[in-house]
């Protein structure tokens, strides 16, 4: 694998960071997973927006401009000789300031990975986690590096010998807040409901890209605040997620729900479909 790092492409046994840097030390950065068809990103845009604000809240300078990301992302495609892949790409705040630093972080480290594509689940059972999702690091939440909250969630189902199940998080309160890699949807009477982003949810592109299909079909979307059991009860659920697209759900803690793939997420799919059909192929990505 070659792996771009600060404007070099280098083999992954090349491919080292500083112990100083801060994306290490504290867990300090962000990421953004992106899925490419063809050798085109999609939502790039979207997700280019997400990390300009997310690294806005934690003052680290974004000295790299839409077109610069998009053109590193095609050079590290292209040296890995991918078309349709997983992107990973990382912002951290770099090697200045041993310590806590309380100043702008504008020298950050860039990493950029690509691999293909793996088999995709159709369909996952969702358990109720016993881990409550972490509050958000600052005013609202980030797509941080500092994942061991998702990671110990992982943990739990293996212990628990839910080994392909997707965790639900829930808050404090008890509310649903998302899955351990995906945002959550279910179905009941024709309308769409998602978790609200107060519950402390990351704000996924792919969930904003699903909540404006639906308003471009025209079926009603609310987003609330929600327990388990109006999961378990309702007509269909599905799952949002970058590199996954949208996984119909078929059981919520052993309760078998009515339908998997009932028509709306169906409607929803084939929408979803048709946009990764219509992105061109001149590289650039279009505003859904």
């Amino acid at each position: 694998m070659k792996i771009f790092i600060n404007g070099e492409l280098l083999n992954e046994d090349q491919a080292v960071i500083s112990v100083f840097d801060h994306g290490f030390l504290y867990g300090y950065g962000l990421f953004e997973t992106i899925r490419t068809y063809r050798g085109v990103p999609f939502l790039l845009h979207e997700h280019y927006e997400r990390l300009m604000k997310s690294a806005a809240s934690y003052q680290i300078k974004m000295n790299k401009t839409y077109d610069e990301l998009q053109n590193d992302i095609y050079q590290t495609l292209r040296a890995n000789g991918l078309d349709d892949a997983y992107i990973r790409v990382t912002l951290s705040g770099g090697t200045k300031g041993l310590g806590l630093w309380g100043k702008e972080h504008d020298e950050p480290t860039w990493i950029i990975m690509a691999k293909p594509i793996g088999s995709n689940p159709a369909v996952k059972s969702l358990i109720t986690l016993e881990l409550n999702r972490s509050t958000c690091e600052g005013d609202f939440r980030t797509k941080s590096i500092s994942f061991a909250n998702n990671m110990l969630a992982k943990k739990e189902l293996e212990h628990r010998n839910h080994f392909s199940a997707e965790g639900i998080f829930l808050n404090r309160e008890g509310y649903v807040v998302e899955g351990t890699v995906s945002n959550l949807f279910f179905v009941q009477d024709g309308k769409v409901y998602t978790p609200h982003e107060d519950t402390g949810l990351l704000a996924g592109v792919t969930r904003d890209f699903m909540i404006r299909s639906c308003q471009e079909e025209g079926i009603p979307v609310l987003e609330g605040f929600y327990r388990v059991d109006e999961l378990q009860s309702a007509e269909e659920v599905f799952l949002t997620n970058s590199i996954q697209e949208i996984v119909s759900v078929d059981q919520i803690d052993g309760v078998t729900l009515p339908s998997v793939r009932g028509p709306l997420t169906d409607r929803l799919i084939h929408h979803y479909q048709t946009a990764i059909q219509k992105l061109g192929p001149d590289g650039h990505n279009k505003r859904w």
